[in-house]
This record gives structure tokens, sequence and C-alpha cells, in this order.
């Protein structure tokens, strides 16, 4: 099995068809066909389900799809940083954010990284935490912006920005109105999770011994506050995503454990590179977490 294989393979899936991935490829047909009959028998399995008008992966194939997506992806990665020192950029920089990690800091750190390092090109990519983290570990990105919770092993932290958890909503949801408010003081009302701090907030409620009120869960924060907007209940997620929205009545968190962190997170053992270089800029304030 080699990469060139793993193309042909993957353009089929995508494809759905010997002829329209054949044609993709500039190869011809029977090539392409007895490449994959060598990789089913390699493999010992079969990878396709071949109908009259269509191929479809079968349960190995689409398990196979995944790893060579992931394996031409950094390939691709592979030759486009490399290429970057024909040209004299001297490197690329793959940094992830969330989507909630607009910091000075970060742009602080970004400015002094381009004055120290013109020549290293960045690309960015987006996503929440989890799809981010995957991609760290993974070797898709080199280094990311998440915010906690999330399992911290094999990681360096430099920690940016704390910040307590909020609530929103449309005012007729809260019992009474303050600046800040513990769970309890919620237990009434119909609660809009972001799924992240699930288990924390259910953890805190039962510490009080009461079982809150879950109208949704959600995976992104962002949904959460527009649900909230629309009147569907409050929404508990990071004061800054409801700091977004000028159609919500807030209030912070009083919980200790309710406490996010923006962090910049890096793999322990990362050798010199772009990456590194960004990480280990020295910035006021900042320090590297155990």
């Amino acid at each position: 099995m080699d990469l060139r294989q793993l193309h042909y393979f993957k353009t089929i899936v995508e494809e759905g068809t010997i002829s329209s991935a054949a044609r993709k490829l500039h190869v011809s047909q029977p090539p392409l066909s007895s490449q994959m009959h060598q990789l089913e028998k390699e493999l010992g399995v079969s990878l396709f389900r071949r109908g009259a008008r269509q191929i479809t992966p079968t349960e190995a194939g689409s398990r196979l799809y995944r790893y060579a997506s992931e394996m031409i992806e950094l390939e691709e990665a592979a030759r486009e940083e490399i290429s970057t020192f024909q040209s004299g950029r001297q490197g690329i920089l793959r940094l992830g954010l969330v989507s909630s990690g607009g910091h000075e800091k970060l742009y602080e750190r970004l400015r002094r990284y381009q004055e120290k390092y013109p020549h290293i090109q960045i690309k960015v990519y987006e996503g929440n935490s989890y799809e981010l983290l995957e991609k760290l570990r993974k070797g898709k990105i080199d280094i990311s912006l998440l915010r906690s919770p999330f399992s911290a092993y094999g990681l360096d932290l430099l920690p940016l920005d704390h910040t307590r958890m909020g609530v929103g909503g449309k005012e007729d949801y809260f019992p009474e109105r303050k600046e800040t408010y513990t769970l309890s003081d919620l237990k009434e009302a119909p609660l809009i999770l972001y799924r992240r701090w699930e288990k924390i907030i259910l953890a805190e409620c039962a510490k009080e011994n009461f079982i809150p009120n879950e109208y949704c869960v959600a995976d992104d924060a962002r949904t959460c506050r527009q649900w909230a907007e629309e009147g569907l209940g409050l929404a508990v997620v990071p004061e800054s995503v409801l700091y977004e929205s000028s159609r919500l009545t807030m209030g912070v968190m009083e919980e200790e454990a309710l406490m996010s962190q923006l962090v910049l997170a890096l793999r322990k053992g990362e050798g010199e590179g772009p990456a590194k270089m960004f990480f280990d800029l020295q910035i006021p304030g900042n320090e590297v977490l155990p």
C-alpha cells in the first residue's frame, strides 16, 4: 500500500464510479481497477460494494477512507511546507483558533511573531476546541488556541485569559435581576447548556442537591446564545460569547468551577520550528503551565 494507491482509492470513493475517478485522475480505467484489486488483495478485505451504477465503500473501505484522507492531508501539508523553503518563506505555522479566540494577547503575540519572523507564513484553521484538539494531536495543525475544559495530556499550555461562565436570556426567565447568579438561583429556569460544560454544571448542581431544568444541550456556544436570543431559555456559556449580543439580559455565574481559560496549546516535545518559536515568544505576563 502506497500513497498513490491511497490517492486512487480516495478519489474512487468520492467520485462513486471507476470511470469518473479515472477521468479526474487522468488515467485509464483498467490500471485503476487493477490497482484497487491489488490493494484489496494486500489488505485481505473487500473495500467496495460494486453496484450496477455506483461503487460504495464497505465498512472496511470507510475506515480506510478516513485514514487515507488524513495521510494525504499530511502529505500535502509536508509538500507545501517544504516548498516554502524554496521560495524563501522559511516555513508555515498552522494555527488553530477557536471561534471566541479573538483576544488582544493573541494579537500581540502575532504582531511580535511577524516582526521577528516575517518570512514564516501563517495558515489559520478554525473550529471548536474538541475539533482543534484532535487536529493538534494528529499533527494536522502545529499549535492551537483552545478554551477549557479539555484534557491537557501531552500538551504544554500557555494561558492567555481567564473568563467566568455567564448566563444570558430574556429577562422574564431570570428569578430576579442582579449581576451575579448561582446555579441554584436558576434551577427553575429552562437552561441551554454548552455540551462541553454539561457534566461540570450537573456536578455543581448535584452538590446543591437539585437537578437543573435542562431544556437544550448544544455543541456550539453560539448556538446556545442564539437560542437564548430567541427566547427559548437561559444560555450558560462563556461570558465573552454573551457580550457579542445586544439582545440579551445577562449576568455572571459565581461558581469557581465555572471558570473558562483561553490557552495556547503545543504538543510536548515539539522540536524547534515555527510552532515552538511562536509558543516561546517572551510576552510579559505569560508563563507556561505545567
